[in-house]
């Protein structure tokens, strides 16, 4: 049934958009709104770009340091992409490429947290498209760590964007 399926989402959306998800929304149209001034039509290399360009390695290297407890737990709780059916070949398959290449030491700093907003991404198209259930504990800690990413991020970003 479409329409019982439909309000149990909105009713989702209704009761749990509050807190952390409210919060890592605004949160991450700010970051939409400075990727976006980065040519490209694939949003995972715009982001991955944007990051590179915009947040020197030293910085990015200081930011990595201070999420280790975080990366860690998306190791371990890879994020699905919730348009797949979790049984799909391709369901982690983002997630787990990118925390990969956050972890890989000889990659640049930049690039590795790139690859760590890339996941926050994957976080914001599961609410955006994929159905994602807004007040399960396991969202509430994908909201938590997307907000914690976040906010170690944006006040570089904005600073470089003052700055030119």
């Amino acid at each position: 049934m479409p329409n019982h399926e439909a309000a149990k989402r909105a009713l989702d959306v209704i009761n749990n958009l509050g807190g952390s998800a409210e919060e890592f929304r605004a949160k991450w149209l700010a970051l939409h709104a400075f990727s976006s001034e980065f040519e490209g039509n694939n949003q995972r290399k715009v982001l991955l770009r944007s990051i590179e360009q915009a947040i020197p390695n030293d910085e990015a290297g200081e930011i990595i340091d201070k999420l280790e407890a975080e990366i860690e737990y998306l190791s371990k709780n890879p994020v699905g992409n919730l348009e797949l059916h979790d049984t799909h070949p391709d369901f982690y398959q983002h997630a787990k490429q990118d925390i990969t290449q956050a972890q890989l030491s000889n990659r640049s700093p930049s690039n590795r947290l790139g690859h760590i907003i890339c996941v926050v991404y994957q976080v914001r198209c599961n609410v955006e498209h994929g159905r994602k259930k807004l007040g399960t504990e396991r969202s509430q800690k994908l909201f938590s760590i997307s907000n914690e990413v976040l906010d170690l991020v944006m006040p570089i970003l904005t600073r470089v964007s003052d700055a030119a």
